[in-house]
């Protein structure tokens, strides 16, 4: 159904750009709640996360033969809903009032899934939905989502639509199509680190493609504020995650870098961008919710 909401008010929105803390489920549950902290000091009402930010993204699956060593030590890293260390995060949320959509590896007995917790200022996890389907190689890590996954949007107690994607499902346009459907108006694009499109990098794998092009299509279709939120990653970070030391590949995993956060306004425009690929920060800016209904007037592909 068509989001009709008489918004008329300004929010503060935050978009995290950040290295995970790699194949360390503690220090990243740590990390994510200092990241939690800290938004909330700035007045963000609306955090969202990368793609599996805890315990990070495993490109070493895209470029490298199947590790099982390798697979074993992400599965015990990856978090299990309702643990000790889920709970953590929803007090961090609670402590911050604010809304969050974190993004992590969910473990289920042996099944991972790339996953996102919504989670409001009371600490209640109001939904959580997994990725419906894992791209590329990610289908030997990772299992499906299922149909109660098709729902990627949430309501806050002030009327604001707050909806979420993983990665490349920004690539499927029905599910594109039904995510405007339910209304959103505050976007969450989860992300890994990518490279700048150059030498070896595959375009439609590159951090512009990702960002520029499909992230800002869909604050440009769905009528939104879209926030790319984008891991990054250190030398150092790589060489835990056992990323190959050059360029190539399917993925054209970057070694460093690889950040590209930004927040696009209904009309496309950008609102915010991280500082550069290396820098870890919370990008934030303030929107003017009824610049969804000033960019419907011209174009609004559920409305009339």
């Amino acid at each position: 159904m068509t989001n009709t909401k008489n918004t008329q008010e300004t929010i503060r929105i935050g978009a995290v750009q950040a290295e995970s803390a790699w194949l360390d489920l503690q220090a990243g549950v740590d990390k994510t709640c200092a990241i939690i902290k800290e938004a909330g000091e700035k007045g963000v009402e609306i955090l969202g996360f990368p793609e599996v930010f805890i315990p990070g993204f495993p490109f070493q699956i895209y470029n490298s033969p199947p590790d099982q060593d390798f697979v074993l030590a992400y599965q015990k890293n990856s978090m299990i809903v309702g643990s000790p260390e889920y709970n953590q995060i929803r007090r961090a949320v609670r402590d911050a009032g604010i809304w969050a959509v974190v993004g992590f590896s969910e473990r289920v007995g042996s099944t991972l899934y790339l996953a996102q917790s919504f989670i409001n200022p009371k600490g209640d996890v109001v939904h959580h939905r997994r990725k419906l389907k894992p791209t590329h190689v990610e289908r030997y890590l990772y299992g499906e989502g299922q149909a109660e996954d098709t729902q990627t949007c949430i309501s806050t107690e002030r009327d604001v639509t707050i909806g979420a994607l993983n990665c490349w499902e920004h690539f499927q346009p029905l599910l594109k199509y039904h995510h405007y459907n339910q209304g959103v108006q505050v976007h969450v694009a989860s992300w890994p680190y990518l490279s700048p499109a150059g030498p070896g990098v595959p375009m439609s794998s590159s951090a512009e493609i990702s960002g520029d092009v499909m992230t800002r299509s869909v604050a440009v279709e769905g009528g939104c504020f879209a926030m790319v939120c984008s891991a990054t990653i250190s030398k150092e970070g790589s060489a835990i995650m056992k990323v190959p030391t050059a360029l190539g590949g399917p993925a054209a995993t970057p070694i460093e870098g690889g950040g590209f956060t930004a927040i696009y306004a209904p009309s496309g425009a950008v609102l915010a961008k991280s500082k550069d690929q290396f820098s870890e920060e919370v990008v934030i800016a303030d929107v003017d919710l009824d610049d969804i209904h000033r960019h419907k007037q011209m174009a609004d592909c559920i409305g009339h």
